[in-house]
């Protein structure tokens, strides 16, 4: 149970830190106006990822687990020419072990992962600047990625846990960007679809709802079909049907979710782990965030984007049987940046608990030995197994709070401010 005490200690020191920075907000935000951005969000990521880097993997010489581990497995054996799906297995998209093997290049060692992973979370901010800036104020901005950098769910994820999933959004973010600049919806589609291939299946869930609030659908459909072909193209003569592995991730059971807590009381009788379920999750999620895009179609896409990330992504979070709570980290920046009101006293302590729910619960559960609960019985069983199972209902209660945040109420129209 050290790495679970380490990352309640880490976190509990973040929350004390976190709560001494909103106390402050009003006088940050008014000193940080007048700062520099990118001076302001390199010094950030240098205090509160690249020294904690340094200390526990340079100094401390920890030796990286956990997922790290196996991103080192795909990673270095795509450095080495071997070819995904075949000569390895892989939960991810086809380019993200050759991206990580570009990495080891320059540093050939599990340590490189979790760098690599600081890295791209650094550069998801900063474009997530461009992306706010419109309707947010330098200092309001940079408050908030102040408070970004410090939370759990974004340090301990990222340093001690490796994340990846604020990839997906950096690529959205950078694909309205270049959208925003040419006014080419094909750079848009090209770039998302290039997103698609680096990270991960669950990717393609965003595509749905903006396909169908996008007017230009055909020129925004065109590009994606011409690199799926050649995708397809390239990788069925060599891995035959193996290139859907990705798909397998979702008859993994993990928790918490939805299903994880009512199982018990139904007596292991609602059929876990059948793929009815995962069909179940992906229409909840998706349909509820396709609702969401359409009520916000006329809102400035910076908004309509935030808030269906959120509601798509945190509810597939305790909807689908594979997720887990360190999906957090997929939603955390629009979260932190638009949804959260950072002068709701109640919204920021429930964001602060949840962080710590999330960060600390994979590596519990996964040391309770993945418990899965067949009766109530199972879930008084042993003082763990309480603990466990309260930690699940709270943050499954708690997504469904800042899903019920993030969802809008009603048809919104124009601009919306924050």
């Amino acid at each position: 149970m050290s790495v679970v005490l380490a990352k309640t200690g880490i976190s509990l020191a973040c929350i004390v830190l976190l709560i001494i920075l909103i106390s402050q907000r009003k006088k940050l935000s008014g000193w940080l106006e007048n700062k520099g951005v990118r001076a302001s969000l390199v010094t950030g990521w240098v205090i509160f990822r690249l020294i904690p880097f340094i200390a526990v993997y340079i100094l401390a010489n920890i030796t990286p687990t956990s997922d790290v581990l196996g991103f080192w497995d795909e990673g270095s054996k795509a450095s080495m020419g071997q070819v995904v799906y075949r000569d390895f297995w892989s939960p991810y998209s086809p380019l993200y072990a050759y991206f990580l093997g570009i990495w080891l290049k320059i540093w050939y060692s599990p340590k490189m992962i979790v760098l690599t992973m600081a890295v791209m979370d650094g550069v998801a901010l900063w474009v997530s600047w461009h992306f706010f800036r419109p309707f947010q104020s330098r200092g309001s901005f940079l408050f908030k990625a102040l408070i970004y950098y410090v939370l759990p769910g974004s340090l301990v994820l990222c340093i001690v846990g490796a994340q990846e999933d604020v990839w997906m959004w950096l690529f959205v973010v950078l694909a309205y960007l270049v959208r925003e600049r040419t006014v080419r919806v094909e750079w848009y589609a090209v770039i998302l679809a290039i997103g698609l291939l680096m990270t991960k299946a669950i990717f393609v869930l965003i595509l749905v709802p903006l396909f169908l609030i996008e007017k230009q659908k055909i020129r925004f459909l065109i590009p994606m079909v011409i690199i799926g072909i050649i995708s397809l193209g390239i990788l069925y003569p060599l891995v035959g049907l193996e290139f859907m592995q990705p798909m397998d991730e979702a008859k993994v059971l993990r928790a918490p979710n939805i299903l994880s807590i009512i199982n018990p009381w139904f007596f292991d009788g609602i059929g876990v782990g059948e793929k009815f379920w995962n069909w179940v999750g992906l229409v909840t999620s998706v349909g509820l965030a396709t609702i969401a895009a359409f009520r916000l179609q006329h809102a400035d896409f910076r908004i309509m984007l935030s808030r269906v990330w959120v509601v798509l992504y945190a509810t597939m979070m305790v909807i689908q049987q594979s997720a887990y709570s360190n999906y957090i980290f997929l939603f955390l920046v629009p979260l932190v940046f638009y949804v959260i009101d950072w002068s709701n006293r109640k919204q920021v302590f429930l964001l602060l608990i949840f962080n710590i729910l999330c960060v600390v619960h994979p590596s519990y559960w996964w040391r309770l030995g993945m418990p899965r609960y067949l009766s109530p019985a199972d879930i008084t069983a042993s003082g763990g197994s309480i603990i466990d199972y309260l930690i699940q209902v709270s943050i499954i209660i708690l997504t469904g709070y800042f899903v019920w945040l993030a969802f809008p109420k009603k048809e919104v129209s124009g601009n919306v401010s924050r």
